[in-house]
C-alpha cells in the first residue's frame, strides 16, 4: 500500500512538473520578440513604434547613434527634433525616422504638415519618403506631446503617421511612443 501511494505521489508530482513545464515552454517560445517599450512618463530614453504592424526599435552596436533628441524652447516657440535609427546587416545599412517641428511649447497635438511636424522616415532602398518633397509623397499623421517638463527636463508623448510615395510601399505607423530626456 505504501508503495501504490508513493508511485501516486510521484506520478502526481510528475503530471504537475509536464504541464506547468509544458506552459512556461509555451510562454516562452520567443523570448527575444521584440515589444513596444511601456509609454511612460519618466525621461526613460525609450522610443518606438509599429510599422506596417511590426515593432520598430532604434538599434543598432555599442557606438552606434540610434536615438537623438534635441528641443530647444527659445528657439521659434520651442523646436523639437527626434532621430532615431535602426541599424540592419551592417553600419552602412540602416533605417531611420525623423521628427521636426516649431512651436512645440505646451501639451497637445501636433498634425503632420509642410509647417509643423515634418517626417522623415528613410530606408537603405531607393524609396525614401521625406516630409520636405510633399509634392512628391503624401504625409499624413499626428505628434501628440503628453508631457513637457522643462524643470525635470522630460518630453514624451505618441505619434503616428502615414507616408504615401508614388512607386514605393505605403509606410504605416501606429501606436508610436517616445519618452525622452532633454539633455
Amino acid at each position: 500500500m505504501k508503495t501504490l501511494k508513493h508511485y501516486s505521489f510521484m506520478l502526481l508530482a510528475l503530471c504537475f512538473l509536464l504541464i506547468t513545464g509544458m506552459k512556461c515552454k509555451k510562454d516562452n517560445q520567443n523570448p527575444n520578440k521584440e515589444q513596444l517599450p511601456a509609454a511612460t512618463q519618466t525621461g526613460a530614453n525609450t522610443f518606438g513604434f509599429l510599422l506596417n504592424g511590426e515593432v520598430w526599435l532604434p538599434k543598432g552596436g555599442l557606438l552606434d547613434q540610434k536615438l537623438d533628441l534635441s528641443y530647444d524652447p527659445n528657439h521659434k516657440g520651442g523646436t523639437l527634433n527626434i532621430v532615431a535609427k535602426r541599424y540592419l546587416s551592417s553600419d552602412t545599412e540602416y533605417e531611420s525616422i525623423a521628427f521636426g517641428s516649431y512651436n512645440v511649447n505646451s501639451l497637445g497635438n501636433y498634425p503632420t504638415n509642410k509647417d509643423n511636424v515634418i517626417v522623415l522616415f528613410r530606408k537603405t532602398t531607393d524609396c525614401r519618403y521625406n516630409g520636405y518633397e510633399i509634392d512628391n509623397n503624401k504625409q499624413t499623421g499626428t505628434l501628440v506631446v503628453t508631457k513637457l517638463d522643462l524643470a525635470n527636463k522630460i518630453i514624451s508623448g505618441t505619434f503616428e503617421f502615414k507616408l504615401e510615395k508614388n512607386g514605393c510601399p505605403t509606410i504605416n505607423a501606429t501606436q508610436g511612443r517616445f519618452d525622452l530626456k532633454i539633455e
